[in-house]
């Protein structure tokens, strides 16, 4: 449950009101010293359960005064300076500045102006703001007699011990290094899943409450998303810049392997012919490419696994289906052959291997595997090689 923040209190004292004081009666000031006097001591004996803290509650301060001011004829109104509001994530946040005027029966009265602040999910801020307000006015008024913790400690304690143990996790996801790393937010995924914590509450960087385990896949989301983004323009660009120069020479394209980046409209019209199993919808293909303008479209060729031109990989599929010189799986045993190297293909291969349901028995470093566990873990050591190596390898991965 959220909780009220309370700033230390300011007291002045006021001279004489309109009212003509009674000399009868003794003044504010005497008999707010004869309260301080059988005010009794006031501990942090409440504990909240669900968030694990000790506090001092406004009604601890009230029971310790309530008596005292009724002996000896003292009461306080309050009054409201002003007050700030204000949206934190989902919450409702409230910062006012309170006066609390003490009378006598003499009509003398000292005021002390505290602030209050508090957060709440629906309408209870300004209470609670209130209620912090007037907790520090009576315990630094009548300087009730407290535990041996310092005043400045507030309600909630947070000694290192009893931090939340998601607390170092958020401290490091702040980190740029962190926030801005898709592996680093892998990395830490894992480690929190590890340590039983993914469910932990905690709140983002807008305020917005979630676990911590959503908040680093929702982050992790928005990078990849971000680099899906920028890819894509770069391809849009390569495509464009591709099929000028086929254009301008004729239908010839050169690609440079350094720069290359597969259009990915492009590239899954190169996939789909792939698996295709006849001429005719290799053609079908080839139409529809054409109606979009992706003809001419950076790929990675299924059968090569390196940089080429649709076009080019199209006429090719067609004519080796064409030919029926070799089976299904001679096809499909040489493209794996020809993309052995290359993260892209292999990857390619075995989806294609998933689809089909292909999973003869090949076999492979000394031993029988099905093809589709020789992807795998070729696909797997690929990936470990691309995360150690140079910048080209890890685009790659």
């Amino acid at each position: 449950m959220p909780q009220g923040m309370e700033a230390p209190a300011g007291t002045m004292a006021e001279g004489q009101t309109s009212h003509t004081q009674n000399q009868a009666h003794p003044s504010v000031y005497q008999l707010m010293s004869l309260v301080m006097r059988d005010v009794r001591n006031v501990g942090k004996d409440g504990f909240n359960k669900a968030q694990n803290y000790s506090f001092r509650g406004v009604d601890d301060a009230i029971g310790a005064l309530a008596q005292p001011l009724r002996d000896h004829g003292v009461f306080m109104t309050p009054e409201v300076l002003d007050f700030q509001t204000e949206v934190r994530g989902k919450m409702n946040a409230v910062r006012m500045r309170v006066a609390f005027h003490f009378y006598g029966p003499a009509g003398d009265r000292v005021t002390t102006i505290t602030l209050g602040e508090a957060s709440d999910v629906a309408d209870k801020a300004s209470n609670k703001a209130m209620s912090a307000a007037l907790k520090y006015a009576l315990v630094h008024t009548f300087m009730i007699p407290v535990d041996s913790r310092s005043l400045d400690d507030g309600d909630r304690d947070h000694p290192v011990g009893q931090r939340s143990p998601a607390d170092s996790y958020m401290e490091r996801l702040r980190k740029p290094a962190v926030w801005n790393n898709v592996t680093a937010l892998q990395a830490m995924h894992t480690e929190a899943k590890a340590d039983g914590l993914l469910s932990a509450t905690v709140y983002g960087p807008g305020g917005d409450e979630s676990t911590l385990g959503e908040l680093i896949v929702a982050r992790g989301t928005v990078l990849k998303n971000e680099a899906a983004e920028r890819e894509k323009r770069k391809a849009a660009e390569a495509a464009a810049v591709a099929a000028q120069v086929a254009a301008e020479t004729g239908g010839t394209v050169t690609i440079d392997p350094e720069s290359f980046q597969p259009h990915p409209d492009g590239q899954d019209f190169a996939n789909q012919a792939a698996l295709a199993t006849s001429r005719e919808a290799v053609e079908s293909l080839r139409a529809d490419a054409e109606s979009q303008g992706l003809v001419n479209a950076g790929v990675l060729a299924p059968d090569s696994g390196g940089p080429d031109v649709l076009a080019a990989y199209l006429e090719r599929r067609g004519a080796e289906l064409a030919s029926g010189s070799e089976s299904e799986f001679e096809g499909f045993m040489r493209r794996v052959r020809n993309g052995w190297n290359s993260i892209a293909p292999t990857r390619m291969a075995l989806e294609e291997a998933r689809q089909k349901g292909i999973n003869d028995v090949v076999p492979f470093e000394g031993d029988h595997l099905g093809i589709q566990d020789v992807l795998e873990m070729r696909l797997k050591a690929l990936k470990e090689k691309a995360s150690q190596g140079g910048d080209a390898e890890r685009s790659a991965a």
